[in-house]
């Protein structure tokens, strides 16, 4: 199909989209040690990690060391994967990083299937009619502050190309290194519908209601409500999570402080796993996750006691 066709039809489909409704934020730390009430982490146990839409595919080959040289310099290493980008994996997607933390420059590449899908999201944020075709079919660069993130749909393919601290205002070498990365990647396979042991809550305020909360954290939420929408702009993390029928929520006060904040990320019990690719679950303060059935649920409380905290989290398990 021509590029502009498949961007018309794309362009039809983000018109079809409705407002997103599950509060996203990004995905912050939560403690190692398991929680009272959730099984042990024995690997065994957990569900398998979630199979990749790219199998096979390494990161060397999506985007060759020489060019991540070229891009940010030679001190820069490959990093390794945290259970922010778990909605990524477990919707198929395979995701690299790579950093010189001296300099202060990191690169971070996404690659996921059902991109005219994927497409029809981020567009739905910015819809605009003037995207390039610079990258794959079509595509939208922005650059603002050091940073420059590249989104662009390749037949069933959609890329995420994140750079920051690096000196490329209008894009031009992140947009070169998104055509490296889609250059070296195939055809996805299906990807497998994920597991999960118990129904996904429909809304925020459907898995936490805000009594209930408030119940637990007394006079600091009178007035407390769910925000809609957590950020302005589209991140690939957030649309994987909506995807999988996840959700990322949080509840602020009346004068808008961040009471709690939850993640469900249904099948997702594998970050568990020791031999999980997402690596270990990073500690937090005010924070706690559980395994609920094949899903994994992590809350934060900020400022809430530790008591609170795992009584909000056992809510949230039902």
């Amino acid at each position: 199909m021509p590029a502009i066709a498949r961007g018309a039809r794309v362009l039809s489909i983000a018109a079809l989209l409705g407002v997103l409704t599950a509060c996203s934020v990004p995905l912050s730390g939560v403690p190692t040690e398991t929680p009272a009430g959730s099984a042990p982490n024995a690997s065994a146990a957990l569900p398998p990690s979630p199979t990749s839409a790219f199998p096979g595919l390494a990161c060397d080959a999506l985007v060759p060391p020489a060019s991540v040289a070229s891009f940010l310099g030679a001190a820069a290493a490959p990093q390794p994967l945290t259970v922010d980008d778990a909605p990524v994996l477990q919707d198929g997607g395979t995701v690299c990083a790579w950093a010189d933390e001296a300099a202060g420059t990191s690169l971070t590449v996404r690659l996921v299937g059902d991109g005219v899908d994927h497409w029809a999201t981020f567009n739905h944020w910015y819809e605009h009619t003037d995207w390039s075709d610079s990258v794959g079919e079509i595509n939208g660069t922005m650059c603002s502050d050091g940073a420059c993130s590249v989104h662009a749909l390749d037949g069933e393919r959609f890329i995420e190309v994140d750079a920051a601290g690096i000196d490329d205002p209008a894009g031009t070498r992140t947009e070169e290194l998104a055509r490296t990365a889609l250059a070296a990647a195939p055809v996805p396979a299906p990807a497998a519908p994920p597991s999960s042991s118990a129904p996904a809550s429909r809304s925020c305020a459907t898995a936490l209601p805000v009594d209930t909360a408030a119940a637990h954290l007394g006079a600091a939420a009178t007035g407390a409500s769910y925000v809609s929408t957590a950020t302005p702009s589209y991140h690939l993390v957030q649309d994987s999570l909506q995807r999988v029928g996840g959700l990322d929520c949080r509840l602020l006060s009346a004068d808008s402080r961040e009471l709690v904040g939850f993640t469900v990320l249904p099948g997702g019990a594998w970050v568990l796993r020791e031999d999980s690719p997402a690596g270990a679950v990073d500690a937090g303060e005010h924070s706690a996750h559980a395994r609920r059935g094949d899903d994994w649920v992590r809350l934060q409380a900020p400022g809430a006691s530790e008591e609170s905290t795992q009584a909000l989290l056992a809510e949230l398990l039902g």
